[in-house]
């Protein structure tokens, strides 16, 4: 996988992150059957929230893949040139003084470059950073749907409950069965 990524540019990075977001929330999608409005509504809030979830974790993993390269070269692209080092050059009898010489602007220059590779990637991470943030942002408001889609649920799921009850115990009744007993918590 790393050497899938190691070639990987910003723009690739950006579309899996929203591939990550849409495939989980499709296969939040995938399930039993729905047919109340109330249950489709569930169902896609829900998608709608793992795929948030996804899209702010895997912004985050972008974010802590850079941090672990933070001197790769791709994250320069299109930002700043890294710096080349002149060449010094003279006959065979100073070559090795021109060499000694040629090190020294080579090895600035070399740590100018990482220096420049490192602003890149901090320049680089706050696009994931942000889109992280905004996707817990929305993340909130789509568990609080969830969470009130969920009483709205629960409270017509126990209605129901109610009616079957009720409905079990007047059969039972004109068949001639005795009635329930009252098995919840506290009642005698």
């Amino acid at each position: 996988m790393m050497e899938m990524l190691s070639g990987a540019t910003v723009d690739t990075f950006k579309n899996l992150v929203w591939t990550a977001a849409v495939v989980v929330g499709l296969l939040f999608l995938i399930g039993s059957r729905v047919s109340t409005p109330l249950t489709i509504t569930a169902r896609l809030v829900t998608a709608a929230t793992a795929g948030t979830a996804a899209f702010a974790a895997a912004n985050l993993a972008v974010v802590f893949y850079i941090l672990a390269h933070l001197m790769d070269p791709r994250w320069s692209i299109g930002r700043d040139a890294t710096l080349q080092s002149p060449e010094l050059s003279a006959g065979p009898f100073f070559q090795p003084v021109t060499d000694t010489l040629n090190d020294i602007p080579d090895g600035l220059t070399g740590n100018l470059n990482n220096v420049i590779a490192l602003k890149n990637a901090f320049l680089t991470m706050p696009e994931f950073i942000i889109a992280a943030r905004w996707a817990s942002f929305a993340l909130v408001g789509c568990a609080v749907a969830n969470r009130i889609l969920s009483s709205i649920t629960e409270k017509k799921q126990i209605k129901q409950i109610d009616r079957n009850t009720q409905d079990l115990a007047d059969i039972r009744a004109q068949i001639g069965l005795p009635a329930f007993r009252d098995t919840k918590a506290g009642a005698r």
